[in-house]
């Protein structure tokens, strides 16, 4: 019985990010999703449970998709919900 995870879907993970449209989009995405193969793959540092690549990936192209936002966030503008509340 293993005591770590695995990377599942990873080849449908990246039919997902190669039809996105968005170019911008789809280079973050993709950056992420080399991001974790590399740390699964290199350097050995798995996850504690089974990851479905294709949810992951999913769910980044929707965020990445955001690119006001995180061009607001990059000039200094604290973007969302998440600040709501501070003063």
């Amino acid at each position: 019985m293993s005591d770590h995870g695995t990377l599942l879907h990873c080849d449908e993970a990246q039919r997902f990010i190669d039809q996105i449209e968005d170019p911008v989009t789809r280079t973050l995405v993709n950056m992420a999703f080399v991001h974790l193969v590399k740390k699964v793959h290199l350097e050995r540092n798995y996850p504690k449970s089974d990851l479905d690549m294709v949810y992951l990936v999913m769910a980044l192209k929707d965020f990445f998709a955001e690119h006001d936002m995180f061009a607001r966030t990059l000039d200094g503008e604290k973007v969302g919900a998440w600040f709501a509340d501070e003063k």
